[in-house]
């Protein structure tokens, strides 16, 4: 009986020993699963706006070795976790420490690279207009209603960061377009053609001397807004 009462005993600390076992390896596979999890959940939203550039062909984002490292772990991790859950156990398998250093690093890389692309391409495809010209054309009825539209457009434009995905990149192109649309139809038929084209270009990157003719001229001294503008020389 005793011998008995003592088998048991010792069954008993086993389980328990066992249970505890299985206790601390199911939190620590819980806690890996969240880093991984987090990871993703980081960097996921990144590689959606990457898509989008690279489906127009904007590939100037160059990742580093180090950012496919981090990108190849974080996918080996997660294949081998779903394969033998036991894997993640091993700390030589699951370095939590180079991932939790280096993920932060990964997102401000993207961040910024996507910024810069970004910037690149609005530089390319938008316009370049100059909001104290456009104040000034605004205060000529003719123009009040085209220049607040592209007043409008263009700040908003130029207030994203980056395009986040697909739909938020064609959303942006057709801002764009829209720009272009409204910076076309500056004109009126209360102001010549000559002075049309002079106003486009001074509002732009300058008009260039051979523009500013006496008919011109009337008409921006006579509108008070000649002080303003600028002229390029060549």
């Amino acid at each position: 009986m005793l011998l008995e009462k003592s088998q048991e005993l010792i069954d008993l600390s086993q389980r328990r020993k066992s249970l505890q076992n299985f206790a601390g390896n199911l939190q620590i596979i819980q806690t890996r699963q969240k880093q991984i999890a987090d990871a993703i959940a980081t960097i996921q939203p990144l590689v959606e706006a990457l898509k989008a550039f690279r489906q127009r062909g904007i590939n100037n984002i160059n990742l580093t070795q180090n950012v496919e490292s981090i990108l190849s772990f974080v996918i080996n991790a997660e294949d081998n976790l779903q394969n033998n859950p036991d894997w993640i156990l091993d700390n030589k398998n699951f370095k939590g420490n180079f991932l939790k250093s280096n993920i932060e690093s990964l997102k401000t890389t993207l961040e910024r690279q996507l910024s810069e692309a970004w910037k690149s391409y609005c530089d390319q495809q938008m316009p370049t207009t100059n909001n104290e010209i456009l104040s000034l054309l605004a205060k000529v009825e003719a123009f009040k209603q085209t220049v607040l539209q592209i007043q409008i457009i263009d700040k908003k434009i130029k207030n994203v960061i980056y395009p986040k995905n697909n739909t938020d990149f064609t959303i942006c192109e057709r801002e764009i377009e829209q720009l272009k649309y409204y910076w076309n139809s500056l004109s009126s038929d209360e102001v010549p053609e000559a002075v049309l084209h002079f106003l486009r270009a001074a509002a732009n990157q300058g008009a260039p001397l051979n523009l500013l003719t006496s008919e011109v001229q009337d008409w921006i001294n006579q509108h008070g807004i000649s002080d303003s503008l600028r002229i390029r020389l060549i």
